[in-house]
């Protein structure tokens, strides 16, 4: 009977004084031949030429080729956990074997593994196609995949609402129902774009922009990653970077610009129209507060200040399709309070339809930060606040 074969990844020798058996235990590697493959005996090779690839072994057993993505023991921070399996992930992607699975096995951890976050993180890993080896033994509940794009950016949508730092990531969809990954390209942060990528391609029936939005120095995903989603047919990748957002800023004044789209999903959540509080986001733009036409008219600040207040998050609130056109006219201003008002002069017709959809008369009090004020008062320099009327609801 052939015998199961390991190769063991070098970054398991993370230390000098850390060996991988000190890890994968003779125990632990015969635990998992057993689940995968039935038999006890297997040999191991330990390759130091393949570093950092996912706390990852490979089994090899009558001709199926098994990758096996181990967990930190460790638990440093939320990411820290899973930041090595995205790698493996992708590892397994470029196996050109058919017969091919991928396992995740849990080592006895030092924390909680079980937070809102984490299962969250589980949830994608089942759908982008791993098996649980011994979840059972670690986990209350069993892991389930993502039925839908939908399913994941509710649940995405929840974890972030209960803990805000779970920003690093945002899903949404344009005006022509595209599916947007707005993801960064630094640290964990882009094992979490990669993870979200792949499972979403697995249940995804409209096509996947991914703008990776710079972070410190690092423009892109990492090369493996990259390469391995651009051979989806499905989703298309643009890199947001300074040049580009210089060049949209050149071009037009609207500046439907990912950073920018990206920094209202991370100060204001979802898109949600603030005026009337629709939440189709097919249906809801990024407008700013100070006109980017303004901006670019202004003499006493540099071409990259000038950037730099477009793409401000604090310049900018969701409104939907029409809110957004009465904005850009100033047939409805925001004072500099935060208060909604309309043009004094609208026939009654319109007045009537302009209060009939407009369900505030205000701005969320939470996001009048200081920022947010200085860019209403530099708008409404250019606006005669007689010729408004507060609305009344």
């Amino acid at each position: 009977m052939p015998i199961a074969s390991f190769i063991i990844k070098n970054n398991f020798q993370r230390r000098n004084d850390i060996h991988y058996e000190d890890i994968l235990t003779s125990e632990i590697l015969e635990d998992v031949c057993f689940r995968i493959t039935g038999q006890r005996e297997y040999s191991v090779t330990f390759d130091s030429t393949d570093y950092n690839k996912g706390r990852l072994a490979k089994l090899e057993y009558r001709g199926e080729i098994s990758y096996i993505s181990f967990s930190e023991f460790e638990i440093r921070s939320r990411n820290s956990f899973f930041q090595s399996f995205p790698t493996a992930l992708v590892k397994y992607h470029e196996e050109e074997n058919p017969n091919k699975r991928i396992f995740f096995y849990f080592l006895p951890p030092d924390g909680n593994i079980e937070t809102n976050y984490f299962r969250f993180m589980y949830r994608l890993m089942k759908t982008a196609g791993t098996e649980f080896l011994n979840d059972r033994e670690f986990l209350n509940s069993r892991i389930l995949p993502f039925s839908s794009v939908e399913d994941i950016i509710l649940n995405k949508n929840n974890i972030r609402d209960r803990n805000r730092s779970n920003n690093s990531t945002f899903l949404t969809k344009d005006e022509y129902s595209n599916l947007e990954i707005f993801g960064k390209t630094y640290g964990a942060n882009k094992y979490e774009t990669t993870l979200l990528c792949l499972a979403i391609a697995k249940v995804a029936t409209t096509n996947i922009i991914l703008y990776e939005i710079q972070e410190g120095n690092l423009r892109q995903l990492p090369r493996p990653a990259r390469e391995l989603l651009n051979s989806f047919n499905r989703i298309r990748i643009i890199t947001s970077d300074l040049t580009l957002e210089r060049e949209e800023f050149e071009k037009n004044d609207s500046l439907r610009s990912p950073s920018f789209i990206y920094n209202l999903l991370e100060k204001l959540g979802d898109k949600k129209c603030c005026l009337c509080g629709c939440e189709i986001p097919q249906l809801i733009q990024g407008a700013h507060i100070w006109p980017v036409a303004n901006i670019k008219r202004t003499n006493n600040i540099s071409r990259q200040e000038k950037i730099q207040h477009a793409l401000d998050g604090d310049n900018g609130i969701w409104l939907c399709n029409n809110h957004h056109k009465l904005f850009d006219i100033d047939l409805i201003m925001i004072d500099n309070e935060g208060g909604i008002k309309y043009k004094s002069d609208l026939r009654e017709i319109d007045e009537d339809y302009v209060c009939d959809f407009t369900n505030h008369n205000r701005i969320n009090t939470q996001f009048l930060t200081p920022n947010f004020l200085q860019y209403l008062e530099r708008r409404n320099n250019f606006i005669n606040p007689d010729l408004y009327t507060p609305l009344d609801l």
